[in-house]
């Protein structure tokens, strides 16, 4: 009988990342897979990327819980992540994966560990061990990695923090990022039709610009978005807006967006753009603002510089492409000046991603069929450091 591998979504981000696992798993005959999609991908006013996730073809593998009103307010969110409990736990109930894949550090990741407990599903989590001190993810991210039977961090450094936080080593395969598989198999859109795609002329630069709530203190979300908008207007720069996650507050970032694109002939807000239109215009743009993880996982593969801005990647291993800076209108300006320069966008071909090598999907998959699905896997056992060598 085919070993049935559960995915659950939440967000474009975590579908593009583990969309090409999902078809590795449908492509193999010792394995069944079972999408269960939910959280943002219901919002309409993120997107609703549930479509992307139809069109992909899933058919009978999709299971559909739209539990998430689009809403962002702390207790729309709190009453979501209750319903994903609830929602995941009647869906283990007809069918039980052998197997429950989760992505990342997402909050309603959590309630996706906490449905699997009661069936004993043994978890897979992929990009455990990441630090990201600056937002309420970096809670989460630890909290799955403890709930979870199997790790696949990107790199070593995250494998040894898996490591201090008592987990053993035989669960640990580092992998890199599912989402780095397969993206130079992407169809290659030419710069002209890319840009003219979404409205934008290809003879001037153009900026990919995501910015994501401050989760931990609500106040930071306005006056960083306020900040970014100010060094706009003084940078000669197209700019593709995407909208952020549905984190509390991304109902400001996204109003401010909106508002802005409405005075600016030459800017453009998408509230999602899928995997493939997402890495061609990456291919052309001249650099990336804003505080996603794209600009230190995705933008490496491309040379391609980024700003990073704020508090919210703080401690994530970061390449010679990403500029740091404050969260300030000054600030935001220098980096984003420099981001521009083509000699800075030069300096970076050939670059080494050290989130991985477009492999990462291999690696999963063959742990994924050759672990034993016994007590040993669902029985943890804490692995203490001896003293003083965690420090």
């Amino acid at each position: 009988m085919a070993r049935l591998i559960g995915i659950v979504t939440t967000s474009r981000s975590d579908f593009g990342c583990t969309l090409r696992l999902a078809r590795a798993i449908e492509a193999d005959p010792a394995l069944d897979l079972i999408l269960y999609a939910g959280g943002m991908h219901f919002s309409r006013v993120h997107g609703y990327s549930v479509d992307e996730i139809r069109a992909a073809g899933f058919g009978a593998a999709l299971v559909e819980l739209p539990c998430f009103d689009g809403e962002d307010d702390a207790e729309s969110l709190s009453r979501g992540m209750g319903r994903t409990i609830a929602d995941l736990g009647r869906a283990f109930a007809r069918r039980r994966p052998d197997i429950l894949v989760l992505m990342g550090d997402r909050f309603d990741m959590i309630p996706a560990a906490l449905a699997a407990m009661p069936f004993t599903i043994p978890i897979a989590h992929l990009s455990g061990g990441e630090v990201t001190e600056g937002v309420v993810d970096d809670a989460v991210r630890h909290a799955v990695s403890k709930l979870a039977h199997l790790h696949f961090p990107t790199q070593d450094i995250c494998a040894e923090r898996l490591r201090q936080l008592g987990e053993e080593d035989w669960r640990i395969v580092t992998s890199g990022a599912p989402v780095l598989d397969g993206i130079d198999e992407i169809p290659v859109v030419a710069k002209d039709l890319a840009f003219a795609d979404v409205g934008l002329a290809p003879e001037r630069p153009v900026t990919m610009l995501t910015y994501h709530p401050d989760t931990l203190e609500a106040a930071n979300t306005g006056k960083g978005m306020r900040a970014i908008l100010a060094a706009a207007d003084r940078i000669d720069t197209q700019i593709i807006f995407t909208y952020p996650n549905a984190d509390a507050g991304s109902r400001e970032i996204i109003t401010a967006i909106d508002a802005y694109c409405a005075r600016r002939s030459d800017c453009r807000a998408v509230a999602s753009l899928g995997r493939n239109r997402y890495f061609n215009l990456l291919r052309h743009v001249d650099c990336m603002v804003g505080n996603s993880s794209s600009g230190l996982i995705e933008a490496p593969h491309f040379g391609l510089p980024a700003v990073d801005i704020g508090e919210r990647q703080r401690g994530r291993v970061a390449a010679a492409n990403v500029i740091h800076t404050e969260p300030t209108e000054a600030a935001v300006e220098a980096a984003w000046r420099r981001a521009l320069d083509p000699a800075v966008k030069a300096a970076l071909a050939g670059m080494v991603n050290p989130y991985g090598d477009g492999h990462a999907v291999a690696r999963v998959l063959a742990r994924l069929k050759d672990v034993t699905l016994d007590r040993a896997l669902l029985v943890k056992r804490f692995v203490d450091m001896p003293v003083g060598e965690a420090s």
